[in-house]
């Protein structure tokens, strides 16, 4: 297997509606095409998706204009074409590097862009989609000759798009759904599951799953074949997959891998967003190594986990609405606070979400240039990110909406409530309970983290949960003891509703929503978890 590009952000993504698994090589031979490679489509004669499905039908596969540094590309799935260069296409079958796409797919409705942060990415109908994984299949005329181009965010991504032409040839369906169909043009945008080398080919050791998709990207966040090892994590998701190397995002303090049927290989396992001073790793392992928020763990056994220290009183921080009041440039105040809890002690930092603005793909580089912590950070999603190409983004960074550790005395208990109109639907509440259930039966106090609280305690405040919903939360929490963290009503509130304890921090860095003397001040949150399940919070004020 051909070895690891330089790694790059990515995630991995999988649809019920993809094209189904597959391994090893595909090719095909030139067909006879019913239209001369220079000769327009007759779209019109087309329903929407058939211009894609047909592409072997109605293309001249004889002939591939090539980017330079694709031929390998083009050798595996067009065998017996003649390649030529990528600079000299005005028709055809082209496939082309990101680079070159930019200008081929200019002014049309999917296009490759760049962003300063997050490199090449995808644009589709008002709609960018970020990492190296995203392939673009399209079918358009111009200037009176048809284009049939490949291409995506990567070699990994050109390959896809490949691939999934391929299988279309061989009888797969088209999502009729995914397909952007306008004038005389037709194209889908593809993300592609283990290509863990990134060079565009399914290799012996990977498992390919390929999809269409239309707005919102789905995640496969536990499993991936790594070197032909079946890999699943619990506790963590994995976020990137680079040859032998898996990446893992902590999701807590107890994260377990797990390899099913083990050929010995040996992996790397770089578990992030962990406090490596509270955690010991357990199972047979070649090496340890230890710091900053990472632990990177190489080992050929079949199960390694890492588990967290016995701990008694600890510190954690919380805060929440960081995000500007319009733009994309994150709120100078947040910077301050941002390294005041850096220079703070503290186990972890809770996030309340409201990271930015309206969750653009160009607010979140601007966010993620300043995105430095010094301490694990568990995010639940807030309504200002959560919506659009937002909600991929975040996804990619955080993972899933609702999940749940335990750590000390305590269950932490991460949920998304800025859907449902500010509610849980039932499947949500019944999970939580479970949680909960689980807590106390462990000796545990739960503590939830939402965005938005089941209660506004301001005189006539109504930035909360809908009401039925916030009072079957209330209910839930105090029949657990249950402590409660929520942020989106912009000021520092702490206190009781009928019984239950919680907390409001919401003055991270957005526009404030009271004056100071009723907490209209920015801050952030100190929290003092007691062994014994008390809980002491002490606000730091942060000046502009």
């Amino acid at each position: 297997m051909k070895k690891v590009l330089p790694l790059i952000i990515a995630v991995i993504v999988i649809t019920s509606g993809c094209i189904g698994a597959q391994n090893g090589s595909t090719s095909t031979t030139g067909t006879s095409p019913t239209t001369s490679k220079v000769m327009p489509v007759d779209f019109k004669s087309y329903g929407k998706g058939e211009v894609l499905a047909n592409w072997f039908k109605i293309a001249d596969t004889s002939e591939v204009y090539v980017s330079i540094g694709y031929e390998d590309l083009a050798r595996h799935y067009f065998p017996n074409a003649k390649i030529l260069p990528a600079e000299d296409y005005k028709g055809g079958i082209a496939l082309l590097s990101p680079k070159d796409a930019r200008t081929v797919l200019r002014g049309k409705p999917i296009l490759i862009t760049v962003n300063d942060y997050f490199g090449y990415i995808v644009y589709k109908s008002g709609l960018k989609f970020v990492g190296p994984d995203k392939g673009v299949m399209a079918a358009f005329n111009d200037n009176g000759k048809a284009h049939f181009v490949f291409t995506g965010t990567s070699k990994a991504g050109a390959g896809a798009a490949l691939e999934y032409a391929m299988r279309l040839r061989e009888g797969a369906k088209v999502n009729v759904d995914d397909i952007v169909r306008s004038g005389d043009f037709e194209g889908v945008v593809l993300k592609v599951i283990g290509d863990n080398d990134w060079d565009g080919i399914p290799d012996e050791g990977e498992s390919w799953y390929l999809t269409s998709f239309k707005a919102i990207e789905p995640f496969i966040y536990y499993w991936r074949i790594v070197e032909g090892e079946n890999v699943t994590v619990s506790g963590g998701f994995i976020r990137l997959v680079n040859g032998s190397t898996v990446y893992i995002h902590a999701l807590g303090f107890n994260v377990s891998i797990r390899v099913k049927n083990p050929k010995n290989k040996e992996l790397t396992y770089i578990i992030e967003n962990i406090n490596p001073r509270y955690v010991e790793v357990s199972g047979e392992t070649k090496s340890v190594d230890m710091g900053g928020t990472e632990v990177k763990v190489v080992s050929s056994s079949d199960e390694v986990s890492i588990v967290p220290k016995d701990v008694a009183d600890y510190r954690i921080i919380a805060f929440g609405d960081h995000r500007p009041d319009g733009g994309t440039k994150p709120p100078e105040v947040f910077l301050k606070i941002r390294d005041e809890i850096n220079k703070d002690e503290g186990v972890f930092i809770i996030d309340g979400g409201d990271l930015v603005y309206t969750g653009r793909v160009d607010e979140w580089a601007a966010l993620l240039k300043e995105w430095k912590w010094n301490k694990p950070i568990f995010v639940a999603p807030g309504n200002h990110e959560y919506r659009g190409e937002g909600i991929n983004v975040f996804h990619m960074l955080f993972g899933p909406d609702n999940y749940a550790f335990s750590f000390g005395k305590y269950r932490y208990i991460i949920v998304n409530d800025v859907e449902e109109n500010y509610g849980l639907s039932d499947e949500t509440f019944a999970w939580i309970e479970e949680q909960m259930k689980a807590a106390v039966s462990n000796g545990q106090r739960p503590v939830l983290v939402l965005h938005a609280p089941p209660i506004d305690p301001r005189p006539n405040g109504d930035h909360a949960m809908n009401p039925s919903d916030g009072e079957k939360l209330l209910q839930l929490m105090k029949k657990y003891n249950a402590f409660g963290i929520f942020s989106h009503i912009h000021i520092y509130w702490y206190g009781e509703e009928d019984g239950v304890q919680m907390l409001i921090t919401g003055g991270g860095g957005a526009p404030l929503y009271a004056p100071p003397d009723r907490g209209g001040f920015y801050h952030y949150v100190r929290m003092y978890m007691a062994d014994n399940g008390t809980i002491t919070v002490e606000p730091v004020k942060v000046e502009p």
